[in-house]
C-alpha cells in the first residue's frame, strides 16, 4: 500500500490547482490525468475536499478529504473498496492530523492460496495510525495449510484454529500444535516444538508493522501500526 495515499493527495493538488483556475471541469480533468499515469484504478473513485474556511485551500490545506472507491488498484495493489477519511491535511506536506478508513477485500500480497483477502480498519492521530487485519477463519485456515505443506511437504487433512492464539494441524499421523505468533521482525507465523512457519512476511504489509495476532471468534484478528507519513510519500 505504500504511497498510495500520496497519488491520491496528489491528486487533491491538481484539484487545487483547478480550484484556482475556477473551472471545476479542469479540476475534474486533471485528477483523471494525475490518477491514471500514476497507476491508480478504478471505474468509480472520488475524493471530495473541504476546507473551513475554503480560502485555507490557498494555503494548500483542507479541514477534511474523503476518499471512496470500489474496485481500486494501486499497482500490484488491489481492494474491493476503500473508504478514508484523512482530517486536518496538509495538501502539500502530505500529512494528517487524523486518518481512519476501511478497506475492505484486501488482497493479501505474497501469500498462499493466491488471492487471499482480508478487511483492512485504520484509526490514529498524527505520524502513527493503528490498523486492524481481519482474516475469516477460512482463508486463516488455508493460509497456513499452504505455508505448512510448503515447509514440510505434508499437505494438512485439517487445520483448526482456536483462542486465543493456538492452531492444528492433522497430516495423517502427523499432529501437530503451535502457536500463532507474530515475530520481531513483524512476520505472522506459526511456532511448534519442531521450529517456526512464517505464514506472512513483513514484506507483504509494508508499511504496516505487525504487533499482535489473535483468534476472535470466527475470525483471525492481526494488529499493529502503520507509518501515516509513509502512506502519503
Amino acid at each position: 500500500m505504500r504511497g498510495c495515499l500520496g497519488v491520491l493527495l496528489l491528486a487533491v493538488v491538481f484539484v487545487l490547482v483547478g480550484f484556482w483556475l475556477g473551472a471545476p471541469p479542469v479540476a475534474e480533468t486533471l485528477v483523471r490525468t494525475a490518477l491514471g499515469p500514476a497507476g491508480v484504478r478504478s471505474d468509480d473513485l472520488e475524493v471530495s475536499i473541504r476546507a473551513d474556511p475554503p480560502l485555507e485551500l490557498a494555503l494548500g490545506r483542507a479541514s477534511h478529504v474523503v476518499v471512496d472507491g470500489t474496485d481500486v488498484a494501486w499497482d500490484d495493489f488491489h481492494a474491493d473498496a476503500v473508504h478514508l477519511v484523512m482530517d486536518d491535511v496538509d495538501l502539500l506536506g502530505r500529512s494528517a492530523a487524523r486518518t481512519t478508513g476501511t478497506l475492505t477485500g484486501v488482497v493479501l500480497p505474497g501469500v498462499k492460496p493466491a488471492g487471499s483477502k482480508a478487511t483492512v480498519e485504520l484509526a490514529g492521530r498524527g505520524p502513527s495510525a493503528s490498523v486492524t487485519i481481519t482474516i475469516d477463519r477460512s482463508t486463516a485456515e488455508a493460509m497456513a495449510t499452504a505455508a505448512f505443506e510448503q515447509r514440510t511437504g505434508l499437505h494438512p487433512s485439517r487445520v483448526t484454529l482456536s483462542a486465543p492464539n493456538a492452531i492444528r494441524f492433522n497430516a495423517g499421523q502427523v499432529d501437530v500444535s503451535g502457536s500463532i505468533t507474530v515475530g520481531a521482525d513483524g512476520s505472522l507465523g506459526v511456532s511448534t516444538p519442531q521450529g517456526r512457519v512464517t505464514v506472512l512476511g513483513p514484506a507483504a504489509t509494508d508499511p504496516i508493522r505487525l504487533t499482535g495476532a489473535a483468534v476472535q471468534g470466527d475470525d483471525l484478528v492481526l494488529t499493529g501500526t502503520v507509518d501515516v507519513a509513509s502512506l502519503l510519500s
